[in-house]
C-alpha cells in the first residue's frame, strides 16, 4: 500500500509550486516511513508476550491480549524482524551520509573562499553547494568557462538557492525515509527533482529570464555531478522543459497530498492509542482473575 502511495504522489508532483512539493513529500515519506516502523515494532511487542516474557510486564492478562490481538508468535517475531531490519538500514544510511558529509566539508574547507564561492581549476563542468560548517558553493573553472556572464549568476543564484533553503535537509530526509522503506523511493526522487525546480525558480527571479537558467541547467548537465546538491541534479530535461514550458498548477494536488499525510498520521495515531488501551484493559484483566 505505501508503495501504490508512493508512486500515486511522486507523479502529481510538478503539478504543484517547487517549494510546496518539497515539503509535502518529504513530510509524506517522513509520516509513512515513521508510522510504518511504529506499527510494526508495536504487533511485534504485543504479538511475542509469551515468547519474551522478561521484556514485558508481569500484569498483563495473556489470554486477553491473544483474545484481542491475536497476533501469533511467528507472525510477531517476523514483524519485529522487519521493523529492524528498516531501523537498520536506515542507521547505516544516516552513518554513510554523516562520513560523506564530514569528508566533503573537510575538503571544502581547504579550498580558498572567496564571497562564498570556492573555484576549482578543473577542466570538467561541474557546480555543486556544500552544505554544513564550511558552506559554500563549489565551481570548476571548466564550467565557469562554458558558461556567459548571465549563465553564471544563474548558476550561482541557483546554488546559493540551495543554501538558503536547506534544500539537503529534505533530501536527505526523504532519503532516510526511503532507506528504511524501499517502497518510499520514487518519493525520494520526487523530492530530488523538486529542490532542483526550486533552485531554479529562486535563480529565474533572480535573474530575470527563464532561458538564461535553462541555459545555465543544461551547460551544467553536461558535466557529472558533485558530492552534495549540484545544478545538473534532478530530471534535467524536465527542469528544462518546465523552465521554457510552465506546467499549470493545480492547488488540489497539494490538498490531497496534506489530506493522506494527515490520515497516516492519525490512523497510525489510532491504532496505537487502540493498543495502549487493550493493554491497559489486559491489566485490569489480570488484576481481576486474581
Amino acid at each position: 500500500m505505501a508503495g501504490l502511495s508512493a508512486y500515486a504522489v511522486s507523479r502529481p508532483a510538478r503539478a504543484l509550486p517547487p517549494a510546496l512539493a518539497t515539503v509535502l513529500l518529504t513530510a509524506f515519506a517522513a509520516t509513512v516511513s515513521g508510522i510504518t516502523a511504529a506499527l510494526l515494532l508495536m504487533a511485534a511487542y504485543l504479538g511475542t508476550v509469551t515468547t519474551f516474557p522478561a521484556i514485558h510486564p508481569h500484569d498483563w492478562s495473556v489470554s486477553y491480549l491473544h483474545r484481542v490481538c491475536p497476533i501469533p508468535p511467528a507472525v510477531g517475531l517476523g514483524l519485529g524482524l522487519v521493523a529492524l531490519v528498516m531501523l537498520a538500514r536506515a542507521g547505516a544510511h544516516a552513518a554513510r551520509v554523516a562520513a560523506s558529509a564530514r569528508r566533503t566539508s573537510a575538503l571544502a574547507a581547504g579550498l580558498p573562499l572567496v564571497e562564498g564561492i570556492s573555484a576549482v581549476d578543473d577542466p570538467s563542468v561541474q557546480a555543486w553547494a556544500v552544505p554544513g560548517r564550511s558552506a559554500r558553493i563549489v565551481v570548476t573553472t571548466g564550467l565557469l568557462r562554458t558558461l556567459d556572464g548571465p549563465g553564471r549568476r544563474a548558476l550561482l543564484a541557483h546554488e546559493r538557492a540551495h543554501l538558503r533553503h536547506r534544500h539537503h535537509v529534505y533530501v536527505q530526509l526523504a532519503r532516510l525515509a526511503a532507506a528504511a522503506n524501499p517502497l518510499l523511493r520514487p518519493v525520494s526522487r520526487a523530492v530530488d527533482g523538486a529542490v532542483e525546480r526550486w533552485a531554479d525558480a529562486c535563480a529565474v527571479r533572480e535573474v530575470g529570464s527563464e532561458r538564461v537558467v535553462a541555459r545555465a541547467v543544461g551547460a551544467a548537465a553536461l558535466g557529472s555531478s558533485g558530492p552534495a546538491l549540484a545544478a545538473s541534479g534532478g530530471d534535467v530535461v524536465e527542469r528544462v522543459r518546465e523552465l521554457l514550458e510552465p506546467t499549470v498548477r493545480r492547488p488540489v494536488v497539494g490538498v490531497r497530498l496534506g489530506l493522506m499525510t494527515l490520515a497516516c498520521w492519525a490512523s497510525g495515531a489510532a491504532v496505537l492509542l487502540w493498543a495502549h488501551r487493550m493493554v491497559e484493559l489486559a491489566e485490569v484483566s489480570y488484576r481481576a482473575a486474581r
